[in-house]
């Protein structure tokens, strides 16, 4: 029977398959004869005689012969194996070429050091293809967009961050301006967050502990910490010393509480000199020129209403903003300030770093960048509520009190109460004590006894309250009050958000004192 040949490619019923021949009836399975194998192939035993035909199956050349089929192993003949020849030797530069695929244990020579690096560098590079990437290290303000955030970096002139230092902060996005005034509600909320802000950043970068001094090294804390002439020139501004502390000025770096009213102080006076004077903090030159000229033409004319200069020096400032909330050059000088800051009191903090390390007090201090970062907030707030001050058309006046100044509680909050109570009570009882020994060796002379003359003192002068120190300003709105009518009368209206902070000290007036401390300039350069 023949078998059908396979459809030719093409699509259904193109090709029809050849017709199939069939025997006819009576005719299935009758022999037709051998089928002829095809060239040089040993003949096949005939149909039927299974393996009872005597004829051997003719093995290929150059194989040993087969046995015949059941046979088993009882044939006469011997197996002879295969022939196999033996691999093809390899010259130098093969096996240079193949040397990376053979294992170790096949080399023709020991197993030696470079062998053993040569493994350990595979290994390794087997390990690191194996390994996730690490995640870079993401910064506090990583998920933020690029527009809301600002790179300080370490740059030729910039002589307080290292070149390598890459601070990165994060820009203010402060509401837009109303059109019309704020209240004084709005202004009151402003400054009491920013004083909030200014005595959590003291607190957190230069509190935390006292310092307890080693008098086995025999140094003054202000000659270890090399502080800066502005530096002192500017504490000196805040700061007067206490004549009846035996530390006298070093118990200012020694005394947590008085170390940050000084510090908060001097950040004080930076802002009222440096952001709440200039008529428009981040203005470009021109646009401060303009402003500048505006100034002088209203004195040339003697207006001496304030309340008209301040309404037309606000409309002017929104002129010169045109709608914006910042001026174009705002955190280009909030910039410089956090720096001039930051410089001016990087001794204080790597002092007091040191110290901490020194005796492993377990106190966390903000690194460089968190502490700049929260500079770089703070100053940029503050500058921003000056602006907003200066849109105010009503004068917002901010004041420091003087050293020296005597202290009322009408125009003054103390910020040392538990000291200033505490050292009122010292003085008292060494008065109390100076009292009592006067009057008993009086009536020892009396009795004619003679007594030693008690040594002069100033401990039973009259004594005042006076500031000692400046930690914050007071700040008052005032607005016109016009009377109703043409007999009514007018005034001003004195809102008043903050009285002067301040740290108070009971002591002799400086002009009756029968001596004089020196000054920090003077104290500094001692040894």
């Amino acid at each position: 029977m023949r078998t059908p040949p396979r459809a030719r490619p093409g699509r259904r019923g193109t090709n029809p398959p050849d017709p199939v021949e069939t025997p006819p009836p009576g005719g299935e399975g009758a022999n037709t004869g051998p089928v002829t194998p095809p060239n040089n192939s040993p003949p096949l035993p005939p149909p039927g005689g299974g393996g009872t035909s005597s004829g051997q199956i003719t093995p290929p050349d150059n194989s040993p012969p087969v046995p015949p089929p059941g046979g088993g192993g009882t044939g006469s003949g011997p197996i002879t194996p295969p022939i196999h020849s033996p691999p093809p030797q390899a010259n130098a530069q093969e096996k240079g070429v193949r040397i990376g695929n053979v294992p170790f244990t096949m080399l023709d020579r020991k197993f030696g050091k470079e062998d053993q690096d040569l493994l350990q560098q595979l290994i390794n590079d087997l390990r690191r293809r194996g390994q996730r990437p690490e995640p870079a290290k993401k910064g506090p303000f990583s998920h933020l967009p690029p527009s809301q955030i600002r790179h300080v970096k370490g740059r030729l002139g910039n002589v307080v961050m290292a070149p390598d230092e890459d601070f990165v902060v994060r820009l203010l996005e402060p509401p837009r301006h109303t059109d019309g005034p704020q209240s004084d509600e709005f202004f009151d909320n402003l400054f009491t967050e920013a004083n909030k802000i200014v005595t959590s950043f003291v607190v957190n970068n230069f509190g935390g502990f006292d310092i307890k001094p080693d008098e086995l090294e025999g140094k003054r804390p202000w000659n270890e910490m090399n502080a800066s002439p502005l530096f002192i020139s500017l504490a000196e501004l805040v700061q007067d010393v206490d004549p009846d502390d035996s530390k006298s000025w070093d118990s200012l770096l020694y005394d947590e509480r008085k170390r940050c009213m000084m510090i908060m102080g001097m950040i004080a006076r930076i802002f009222v000199d440096k952001v709440f004077s200039p008529l428009l903090f981040g203005c470009t030159p021109n646009q401060d020129t303009m402003l500048n000229a505006l100034e002088t033409d209203m004195a040339e004319k003697n207006s001496d209403d304030g309340f008209v200069r301040t309404k037309t020096r606000s409309r002017a400032i929104r002129e010169v903003l045109d709608g914006e909330v910042l001026p174009v050059n705002f955190y280009d000088e909030v910039e410089l300030l956090s720096l001039n800051i930051f410089g001016l009191f990087n001794p204080v903090s790597a002092y007091l770093e040191k110290y901490r390390m020194k005796h492993n007090l377990e106190v966390s201090i903000p690194t460089r960048e968190e502490q700049f970062a929260a500079l770089f907030d703070m100053v940029s707030g503050t500058a921003w509520l000056s602006i907003c001050r200066r849109l105010h058309p009503d004068p917002i006046l901010l004041r420091m009190s003087e050293l020296g100044d005597e202290f009322k509680e009408d125009l003054h909050v103390v910020a040392n109460y538990d000291e200033y109570c505490a050292n009122k009570g010292r003085i008292l009882k060494l008065q109390y004590d100076r009292l009592g020994q006067e009057i008993e060796n009086g009536l020892l002379k009396q009795k004619g006894v003679s007594v030693e003359e008690l040594p002069p003192t100033e401990i039973l002068k009259d004594r005042t309250w006076l500031v000692r120190t400046v930690v914050w300003p007071s700040v008052n709105i005032y607005s016109p009050v016009y009377g109703d009518g043409a007999g009514g009368q007018s005034g001003v209206s004195d809102y008043s958000i903050q009285k002067c902070e301040v740290a108070a000290q009971w002591v002799v007036p400086r002009n009756n004192r029968a001596s004089i401390s020196p000054s920090l300039r003077e104290w500094a350069k001692l040894t």
